[in-house]
C-alpha cells in the first residue's frame, strides 16, 4: 500500500504527465525568436500608427465639414431672424392701419346720417344757378307781360 501512495503522490489525483526533459536552448534560437517577436511588434506598431493617422485625418475632415455646416446653419438662422423681424414689422403696420379704419358701429352711424340727409336730393351749384336763372327769367317775363 505504501507503494500505491507513493505512486499517487507522483501522479497526483488525475495522473499528471511525467515531466519531459528540455534541452538547453541555443542562444541563436533565442535571438531568432526575439527578432521575430520584435519584427511582429514593430509591424503592429506601424499598423497602429497608420490607423491613428487615418483616424486623425477623418476627424479633421469631419471637423471641417461640421464647421462648414455650422456656419451655414448660423447664416440660415440670421436670415430667418431678419425675415421674422420684417414680418413682425409688417404685422404691426397692418394692425395700426386696421385700428385706423372705421369700426362697424361707426359705419352704421354714418349710414343712418346719410339716409337721414338723403344726399341724392342735394343739388349742385350749377343746378341751383340754372333753377334761379329760370325763375328769374320766368318772373321777368311775367313782369313784362303785365
Amino acid at each position: 500500500m505504501a507503494e500505491e501512495t507513493l505512486k499517487m503522490e507522483k501522479k497526483g489525483l488525475f495522473g499528471d504527465k511525467p515531466k519531459q526533459f528540455e534541452p538547453p536552448s541555443l542562444p541563436h534560437a533565442d535571438i531568432t525568436v526575439l527578432s521575430t517577436r520584435l519584427r511582429v511588434s514593430e509591424e503592429r506598431y506601424t499598423d497602429l500608427r497608420r490607423k491613428i493617422q487615418l483616424i486623425e485625418q477623418n476627424m479633421l475632415a469631419h471637423h471641417k465639414k461640421n464647421q462648414t455646416e455650422l456656419k451655414t446653419l448660423q447664416n440660415d438662422i440670421l436670415e430667418m431672424k431678419r425675415s421674422l423681424r420684417e414680418t413682425q414689422d409688417r404685422l404691426v403696420m397692418a394692425i395700426k392701419e386696421i385700428q385706423l379704419t372705421a369700426r362697424k358701429e361707426d359705419v352704421d352711424v354714418m349710414r343712418r346720417y346719410v339716409e337721414m340727409w338723403d344726399p341724392i336730393r342735394f343739388v349742385s351749384m350749377e343746378q341751383v344757378e340754372k333753377i334761379v336763372d329760370e325763375k328769374l327769367k320766368s318772373h321777368h317775363e311775367e313782369m313784362h307781360e303785365e
